[in-house]
């Protein structure tokens, strides 16, 4: 979920100028995640300034915004170029290498974790929520063991049914690039099909997942295919209704719906929050006024640990909870929130840094230059 992002030029060609504004978005996107876990932990979290939570810390639309930007960035892979064995082969070594080995070692961390007698200290200031994440000693057959640590099981690492989106979706994203960047007909069925599938597969359950999200990665590659097309920059006056309608799009749409709180997963809210980061992802990509602000080095540093952010959070937030009990238990609520948030914020910056230069960089080099052999190996054969 942290690919670099590279900047589409017209005439369908791809400079190599990396897009600033698209990785500071992804930092942003995983911090608003990272903050969104951390206050659901405490008494409150659930009802307390819920609204304020949904805007501000709008998890799911930060998740939507990963999905788009995935599709977005990938389309270059197979944009204007054939589908053969030897292209896919080199696509899905470097998937797996881009996301796979962080996610092994985080979810390793997380076993040693909640096997260890630490993971059964009390946090009496947290809530249920935070008593079910990464619960002492959870159940672990050998099968789910092996599907934690290539994502398709999430009790190690609870936010695996998004990396589980990630892979499964990648298996098909060349075709669906290929797909939405030819004859128009072509892409709106695919918009179209995607679109049905997400809605029919919203019952479905945790293993429908992918398959609800998929239209989100189909509107990311929509948005490269307009791109392309025609680089104009629109109004500012666009990008910033998007960034409100991005955020404040659950809430409209319960108003709209009637309902009193609409379903994570929900297909329509996916769908819109999709539309809405197209936008914002088409005005930074064509360097609107917000683009020169998103390119500040800090903004960027935080996009290039993103994925590190959003792995590893969770993790921090438990065992800093542990460790800090008898320090924070005199305070309020209030402070005790405060202060524990600090350590959070900077352990998992550090982490997610550390995990950025030691094992995404070296493992995303030794993706690039395995699916420059097999490659390789496939056309001589």
């Amino acid at each position: 979920m942290s690919d670099r992002t590279h900047e589409p030029a017209r005439l369908n060609r791809l400079s190599g100028d990396h897009i600033s504004s698209l990785q500071s978005l992804r930092g942003i996107a995983s911090l608003t995640v990272l903050l969104r876990h951390y206050v659901r932990c405490f008494p409150g979290g659930e009802t307390f300034w819920l609204t304020f939570q949904n805007i501000f810390f709008n998890s799911q639309a930060a998740v939507v915004v990963f999905f788009v930007l995935s599709g977005f960035v990938l389309s270059p892979s197979f944009f204007n170029k054939s589908i053969n064995v030897r292209e896919l082969a080199g696509f899905y070594v470097r998937r797996f290498f881009r996301i796979v080995p962080l996610l092994a070692v985080v979810t390793a961390l997380s076993f040693f974790y909640v096997k260890s007698a630490f993971s059964t200290w009390k946090v009496p200031f947290a809530n249920s929520w935070f008593d079910g994440v990464l619960a002492h000693d959870v159940p672990l057959s050998a099968s789910i063991l092996v599907k934690c640590f290539v994502g398709m099981n999430s009790a190690l690492v609870p936010q695996n049914w998004t990396i589980a989106c990630e892979l499964l979706v990648a298996l098909i994203l060349p075709f669906l690039v290929k797909a939405c960047t030819g004859r128009l007909w072509l892409a709106v069925l695919t918009f179209i099909i995607a679109t049905a599938l997400s809605f029919i597969a919203a019952d479905g359950g945790g293993k429908s997942l992918p398959v609800v999200y998929a239209i989100d990665f189909v509107v990311g590659i929509l948005t490269f295919r307009i791109l392309q097309s025609h680089d104009k920059r629109y109004s500012d006056v666009f990008f910033y209704a998007a960034v409100i309608g991005l955020v404040g799009a659950r809430n409209m749409l319960e108003v709209l719906t009637g309902q009193v709180d609409l379903p994570f997963n929900d297909p329509l809210l996916s769908l819109v929050e999709a539309i809405f980061a197209a936008v914002i992802i088409y005005g930074l990509a064509t360097k609107n006024h917000m683009s020169r602000l998103l390119s500040v080095r800090w903004l960027v540093w935080l996009g290039d640990i993103s994925f590190g952010i959003y792995l590893v959070h969770f993790l921090v937030i438990v065992i800093v909870a542990r460790l800090m009990t008898s320090f924070l238990l005199p305070y309020s609520l209030p402070v005790q929130a405060f202060l524990m948030l600090v350590p959070v914020l900077a352990v998992s910056l550090a982490a997610a840094y550390f995990a950025f230069r030691f094992i995404e960089i070296p493992f995303n080099n030794l993706g690039k230059s395995l699916q420059r052999r097999v490659r390789t190996a496939l056309s001589r054969g």
